[in-house]
């Protein structure tokens, strides 16, 4: 039963709205764009995996959560994690192109691109190692005395995979169903305590809040961001606000074109927009109507008079 979905992740949208509003040439695209494939990619191969487990059938009821952000001292993110009467299992996603190979000592992936360069990323068996550690406590905060697995899943089987002593399983999607009936299968919770325990999962869940772009690269001022409406038909961008509706030369009319607008202004400076920025980057004069253009794009109210700002969340 699939308890969570996944969502693209913000990463990737805030590349998209980062590439629109940049002024050409400006040299944070080329990272943006290198980002951005980076983050499909490894979407991609997390969707892989969600296909396999939305097919597999288990003897036993199971609880599957895509995506999961918990908290316990620190927040941790989850790729997968799978409950059932006798255990929880936890899969870390890999999607990396390249040979991989890895290291215990330092504890490393190592990527070899086909031209024969090396980048070292973080091990996924020292990360698997923490989420297990991380979501054992979580556990045991609520009393819940479940086994805890874990495998390290590499999203394509044409993927490269090395490693000298792998502490967890490594597998591709096709492998999870034979992994997961591996496991013991001796019941510790009744339904109704799985039940309960998935519940409690969902309720805990603390989406991740992407930081936004002027703060993930500070080279980017405000002056380097192309403000104005663009327009869902052309991609023009200015749209001009009149008769209660966005026109663009292109003859497309919209009610709606501000909404994405106003997506890309926090994915690119975050925090509290006030009626006078709105207005600045929308290109409109008229306050009632900044106003009811950031109601509309369902923005929550804060403060009052000259200090009320909106906000996402």
């Amino acid at each position: 039963m699939i308890m969570k979905d996944r969502a693209r992740p913000g990463i990737g949208k805030l590349c998209d709205a980062g590439l629109r509003r940049l002024r050409p040439g400006h040299p944070v695209a080329g990272k943006l764009e290198e980002r951005r494939k980076q983050a499909e990619a490894g979407f991609g191969g997390e969707e892989r995996v969600d296909a396999v487990l939305a097919e597999y059938r288990h003897r036993d009821s199971i609880r599957i959560f895509a995506d999961l952000g918990l908290i316990c001292g620190s927040r941790f993110q989850l790729d997968a994690l799978l409950l059932s009467r006798s255990w929880a299992c936890l899969l870390e996603v890999k999607n990396i192109s390249g040979r991989s190979v890895i290291r215990d000592i330092p504890p490393q992936l190592v990527r070899i691109t086909k031209d024969g360069r090396e980048e070292a990323l973080g091990s996924p068996f020292a990360q698997l190692d923490s989420h297990l550690m991380l979501f054992r406590d979580w556990l045991h905060e609520r009393n819940t005395p479940i086994p805890v697995y874990g495998a390290v899943v590499f999203a394509y089987p044409s993927q490269m995979v090395e490693a000298a002593d792998a502490s967890h399983p490594i597998l591709f999607p096709n492998n999870i169903p034979f992994f997961l009936r591996s496991l013991p299968a001796q019941p510790v919770l009744e339904v109704h305590e799985l039940d309960g325990l998935a519940r409690q999962v969902l309720a805990a869940h603390q989406p991740y809040v992407q930081r936004p772009l002027c703060t993930m690269y500070p080279q980017v001022s405000r002056a380097d961001i192309r403000t104005g409406v663009i327009c869902p038909d052309c991609g023009g961008i200015g749209m001009r606000w009149r008769d209660r509706a966005w026109h663009c030369g292109c003859e497309c009319v919209s009610r709606s074109a501000h909404i994405e607008a106003l997506r890309d202004w926090f994915f690119i400076f975050g925090g509290g927009l006030t009626n006078e920025e709105c207005r600045r980057f929308l290109g409109v004069d008229d306050r009632h109507a900044a106003r009811r253009m950031m109601k509309s794009a369902g923005l929550i109210e804060r403060g009052k008079g000259r200090w009320k700002t909106y906000h996402q969340y």
